[in-house]
């Protein structure tokens, strides 16, 4: 009789940040207040998405973001906020 053994492994990730000018409070027009906005590529990870996805997201109009010299995200429309 042959005897198997099986393993799992568990994997988590944590990311941190700490650039202030990748996430921070912002006045969104769409949503009419004041909001978390975040660089694409940092949206990209709260998300679990790419970065690309995010720009598509913004070229469709389906999140709200503000450009001035960079495009930045607001976070509660990422979320299905207003």
């Amino acid at each position: 009789m042959q005897q198997t053994t099986e393993i799992e492994f568990e994997f988590s990730e944590t990311i941190a940040y700490s650039r202030p000018d990748e996430r921070f409070r912002s006045f969104c027009p769409e949503c009419n207040t004041w909001v978390e906005m975040a660089a694409p590529h940092v949206a990209a990870i709260l998300t679990h998405t790419t970065e690309r996805e995010i720009y598509r997201l913004v070229e469709i109009g389906h999140v709200h973001f503000v450009e001035s010299g960079r495009v930045l995200v607001c976070i509660r429309s990422l979320a299905g906020g207003k």
